[in-house]
């Protein structure tokens, strides 16, 4: 960890790399002079702003990093809505089974460790840049956000990590540095969002859409106090976003948070900026010549769509989205999450709605056809329904609403130009449910969930009380965040690790047998434990 530290937490290194330009935002087009020193770069607002864009960069990253298609979209979707295809690359096949050890290659562990050493990197200059206090206090703000976003994902990941609030070359110390107990790790977190909360803008102008804003922290701050069982707090913030001077809503269409003719929209609280076209140069990495595009659909398209065809939906999510109620004379059998969310022959199930064509207009039997070869490995045992074997494919984060051949290809720049809605509005309305629940305000909680499941175009629906209401707010967590990432910490957080084995297992989860109390986390990657000697494995690894 010494030489990785050196290397990727010094101060050259991180004012040698750029982000790229992003079509939204002037912002991301920022690149870094090569070689600055501390003296020759904190000279102006513009470095600054150049900084800045390298502080989002692990985070971005397209392959590898949080949301990289081979590193953290693997480990955010190890729970049992994801159907992973069997043998796939070893380091995404052993998290999803809970094979897993210190040793699994491509952890996140230090690419996270970048954010926050770039972001401390700029707390501790900004104060020499000649600009306004007030644009002072909002670049502080913006780095205190990313570094809380970073330590919020390395909790809930990791546990207990190694809190660095200074940059490596301000303090030799944070290099060689043992790690805190989560408790204290949620603290800081709690700190850096406070102080994004209060000095962020409500709204940017448009050369920075993407940037976080005020309403990000405070969303991010009430469910970070979700995440401890602070509910009262949790519900305090999160009811502030939900009102004026903040405009966010439910878009109409749950399709309008997948595609790119629908960004930035009323939704979307806080939106990673991806360009296929900037760069031609290698994937993954932070050049400035480098791809800067959004490559999932190529992990989960099927195959013949231009995808590598690495996941499916698990037989227990299409059970739980076709058991939802339908109102009488509804346009379409099914929950219209599905729609968006899952590919299949909609002719097998019902009349209402016409089968759908796709990717240059194959139908839903042709990509079926395409995937078989990765199929025979192994696959879901879809239910029956109206007599008829179900067959069903990932739709939701691929190219679905372009309708070319090969349009999930990352091979193609014009295929990668989707940002993705890291937090949407929906996410609120069911944190602040989830608060609600816990304070006795289960009137409010109602009407979060009512509009959840009207946009969705469910029955209308009363509860029995609070328990009813929960059960409720965990399915509705389960459908409306499928593939996104969220069902594994929301088993997590809403079940004991008995309770939890029994949901995977029921649900015929891969490697369910496999799951221990330890797999609530993972461990600390095992180059960090051999040259970062004050550090140690979490307490349910050792």
């Amino acid at each position: 960890m010494k030489t990785n530290i050196l290397k990727q937490l010094s101060f050259v290194a991180v004012m040698a790399i750029s982000m790229g330009s992003c079509k939204e935002s002037e912002f991301l087009d920022r690149v870094n002079p090569n070689q600055a020193t501390e003296r020759t770069f904190w000279v102006s607002e513009a470095n600054a702003q150049a900084a800045m864009a390298t502080i989002y960069s692990p985070i971005r990253g397209q392959m590898y990093g949080y949301f990289g298609g081979y590193t953290g979209w693997h480990t955010m979707n190890r729970a049992d809505d994801v159907w992973f295809i069997l043998g796939e690359e070893m380091i995404n096949w052993q998290p999803a089974t809970y094979t897993n050890t210190a040793s699994t290659a491509e952890s996140d562990f230090g690419r996270l460790y970048n954010t926050i050493n770039r972001a401390n990197v700029l707390l501790k200059n900004i104060k020499n840049v000649p600009m306004s206090q007030a644009k002072m206090d909002e670049l502080s703000a913006e780095a205190s956000f990313l570094r809380g976003y970073s330590y919020f994902l390395l909790a809930t990941n990791f546990g207990d990590v190694p809190l660095r609030l200074v940059s490596a070359g301000e303090n030799a110390e944070e290099i060689m540095k043992a790690s805190s107990p989560e408790e204290l790790v949620w603290k800081q977190i709690e700190a850096d969002f406070k102080v994004a909360k209060e000095f962020l803008p409500i709204t940017r102008p448009a050369g920075e859409t993407g940037r976080v804003t005020k309403g990000a922290a405070i969303a991010y701050l009430g469910k970070s106090y979700n995440y401890r069982k602070m509910y009262n707090e949790a519900e305090a913030e999160l009811s502030i976003i939900m009102k004026a001077p903040y405009s966010y809503d439910l878009t109409t269409k749950f399709e309008d948070n997948f595609t790119e003719n629908t960004e930035l929209n009323k939704e979307s609280v806080f939106e990673l900026i991806y360009d296929g076209a900037f760069g031609e140069g290698s994937w993954g990495s932070e050049e400035a010549t480098s791809t800067q595009g959004f490559v999932i659909p190529n992990f989960v398209g099927p195959q013949g769509t231009g995808g590598w065809f690495k996941w499916m939906p698990t037989a227990s999510i299409v059970a739980d989205f076709i058991a939802e109620e339908r109102p009488a004379g509804s346009d379409s059998k099914f929950d219209k999450r599905m729609y968006t969310s899952l590919f299949w022959k909609h002719s097998d199930f019902e009349t209402a709605t016409p089968d759908g064509a796709w990717f240059g207009n194959m139908t839903f039997d042709k990509i079926w056809e395409e995937s078989a070869t990765k199929r025979l490995r192994g696959e879901p045992d879809y239910p029956i329904i109206n007599g008829v074997k179900g067959r069903f494919l990932i739709k939701k984060f691929t190219n679905f609403y372009k309708n070319e051949k090969d349009a999930n290809s990352m091979y193609s720049q014009k295929n990668q130009n989707n940002n993705l809605r890291v937090m949407r509005f929906a996410e609120v309305l069911l944190l602040h449910a989830e608060a609600a629940i816990k304070t006795g305000k289960t009137g409010d909680a109602a009407n979060d969930l009512k509009r959840i499941r009207d946009r969705a175009g469910l029955a209308n629906k009363t509860w029995a009380g609070a328990d009813d209401l929960w059960k409720e707010v965990i399915h509705q967590n389960e459908l409306e965040f499928f593939f996104e990432g969220h069902r594994f910490f929301d088993l997590k957080r809403f079940y004991n690790y008995s309770e939890m084995k029994k949901v995977l297992t029921d649900n015929k989860k891969q490697g369910a047998e496999n799951f221990q109390a330890k797999h609530f986390y993972l461990p600390i990657p095992q180059n960090e434990l051999n040259t970062n000697t004050a550090i140690q494995q979490h307490p349910l690894w050792r």
